[in-house]
């Protein structure tokens, strides 16, 4: 090889390597300087986890301060898959301290993870018990956080109010849900330093968060566990699909109890369950509605409680026959026994005289057709046609409520503003002052309504007379009560021939009351076998949702929590 060719292939050579490094270098700026923060983030993902864990939870409190729902500590606990000890030992252990199927505790246990969740929510003992044994058997992996376990102190007292909170301690139903960020607060954030082996070699809290604030409730807790006991036996014992039972203040609008059965049970838990039906879904409430009916009519000056009407069955409407219960006929009657016997015909008739526009507009500063605003999700606004849309033949079932539905809370709230004097205010579970939303009523027109009703329970034709049957405090509270019976509308259009709707509203004392108490039973069967009577009589709200309210105030009184004033009565009610 000649000098010239041997100094050509050394200048190649430099070449080439000045090349290769030039190369190197562009690589190292794109790298260490272009993608630097796109690298760093994958090393340090590579190197680091963070694990959120929820701080205390606000406890829910009920009016006298018991708490209803709180936080006790507890473990959030977790598995290094790749670096654990004794498998086989791991799985039984999970199977017996944590509950797990051998399916579910293997799955766990043999995942390709550095990080794995066992259990979150785990109380303290048995994450103690689990740790201890996991230390004697010598299974290593185990990473236990601090955390907190929602517990229940009343047992599971008004699931459907409190609802129920899930393992990340989010709110997921009930107040839960509706004041989820108020009560859980900010997670604490813990770091994971990993080596390059995987393990993991230091954790620390990177931001302690701070616990959630407390909720006070309007609900008493002895009036709901009193509720709950009584609308449960109401179910079993006139088998109806479901039932609740309502008691507010009529004073301030407070919600005090609000119980349904079935309730949700965490054991076999079903999601449909965990909602206040009562607030969130419809019904046609039946011959409950004649009293708010007459109460607009009265205070038109329309009616007073001697008005005569023709109390026979049937009454014509567009063509129609509207039928009393069980066809019965009356007669002349006046208003004042329409209301205690529950006759249609004559409720029609003082509909009638109302007119659509008239009553849509009482019906409306009623509450009915939009939301009550009460503090719980999912409320339905019910269904009222405006007046424009109504025949003759509507208003005329109007005023024994049928065409129209509304939820447990409206009614409940319509019959405060009755007893109230005729102020419409807001339902309410959380405390504050009185919310006044409309004027129903005048006081006068209220008082002569509340005196009819106390007659429907005094009189021993009343249609709410099994309240005082059943309770012997109901006797000397002085009980003014309606009661309703409706039909259940069906899917493919018309009402069900099998079941109906019963629901009773009470309030007393009646001339100043200081509760009102809703009872209803959806898919109560229309007819059932009478033991006495030996044949098959219809069932009526008067005759099941009536006995539970008079079971309810019953079981206050002798619990101390209502105390009865003594005063007698006569006939149809009328003070002696």
């Amino acid at each position: 090889m000649t000098k010239e060719q041997a100094l050509k292939r050394a200048a190649v050579a430099f070449a080439l390597l000045g090349l290769g490094a030039l190369a190197i270098v562009g690589r190292l700026v794109q790298l260490q300087v272009l993608q630097h923060d796109r690298w760093a983030a994958l090393a340090k993902a590579a190197q680091e986890d963070v694990v959120e864990i929820p701080q205390r939870r606000g406890t829910i409190y009920d009016r006298s301060g018991l708490p209803l729902a709180r936080d006790v500590p507890g473990y959030s606990i977790a598995l290094d898959n790749y670096h654990m000890t004794k498998p086989e030992l791991l799985v039984a252990l999970l199977r017996e301290e944590l509950g797990l199927s051998p399916e579910e505790a293997a799955a766990k246990v043999y995942r390709e993870s550095y990080f794995t969740w066992l259990a979150r929510g785990v109380d303290k003992e048995v994450g103690d018990r689990l740790r201890d044994r996991a230390r004697e058997l010598g299974i290593r992996g185990l990473m236990f956080f601090d955390t907190w376990v929602r517990t229940y102190p009343q047992g599971r007292l008004a699931p459907e109010i409190l609802g129920v909170v899930g393992v990340d301690g989010h709110g997921l139903e009930g107040l839960e849900l509706a004041f989820d960020e108020l009560l859980r607060g900010t997670p604490a954030r813990y770091h994971l330093l990993r080596g390059r082996d995987g393990r993991v070699y230091d954790l620390w809290v990177e931001a302690p968060g701070h616990p959630g604030e407390d909720l006070t409730l309007t609900l008493d807790a002895r009036f709901q566990r009193v509720c709950e006991e009584k609308v449960a036996w109401g179910v079993e014992t006139f088998k109806a699909g479901r039932g609740f039972a309502l008691v507010m203040d009529p004073r301030s609008g407070a919600v005090l109890a609000l119980a349904q059965y079935p309730r949700y049970d965490p054991e076999d838990p079903e999601l449909g369950l965990l909602h206040s039906w009562a607030v969130t879904d419809v019904f046609e409430p039946g011959s409950t509605f004649k009293a708010l009916v007459g109460l607009a009519a009265l205070d038109q000056g329309l009616i007073t409680p001697d008005t005569l009407f023709n109390g026979d069955s049937p009454y014509i409407v567009d063509g129609v026959r509207i039928e009393n219960a069980e066809g019965k006929s009356y007669g002349t009657i006046t208003f004042r026994v329409a209301i205690v016997r529950s006759v249609n015909t004559v409720l029609v008739q003082v509909a009638l005289r109302l007119g659509a526009e008239r009553l849509y507009e009482y019906l409306v500063r009623m509450g009915f057709g939009r939301p009550t605003g009460i503090e719980l999700p999912g409320e339905a606004a019910g269904i009222l046609k405006p007046p424009e849309e109504w025949r003759d033949l509507d208003l005329a079932v109007a005023s024994f409520g049928q065409g129209v539905a509304v939820t447990g809370i409206q009614l409940g709230a319509a019959f405060c503003a009755l007893a109230n004097g005729g102020t419409l205010l807001r339902p309410h579970i959380l405390p504050g002052p009185p919310e006044p939303v409309s004027q129903v009523a005048g006081q006068e027109a209220c008082r002569s309504m509340r005196d009819m009703m106390r007659s429907a329970v005094y009189s021993s034709v009343g249609t709410c007379r099994s309240i005082r049957l059943v309770s012997e405090a109901a006797r000397g509270l002085e009980v003014a009560a309606k009661s309703g019976t409706g039909q259940k509308a069906i899917p493919e259009g018309g009402y069900s021939s099998e079941h109906v709707f019963g629901d009773v509203v009470a309030m007393f004392p009646w001339d100043s009351p200081r509760y009102v108490i809703l009872v209803g039973y959806d898919d109560l069967p229309a007819k059932r076998w009478d033991p006495y009577k030996q044949q098959v009589t219809y069932v009526w709200g008067g005759s099941t949702a009536g006995p539970t309210v008079g079971h309810i105030i019953q079981a206050l009184v002798e619990q101390g929590l209502l105390s009865p004033q003594v005063r007698e009565s006569t006939e149809l009610g009328r003070s002696g």
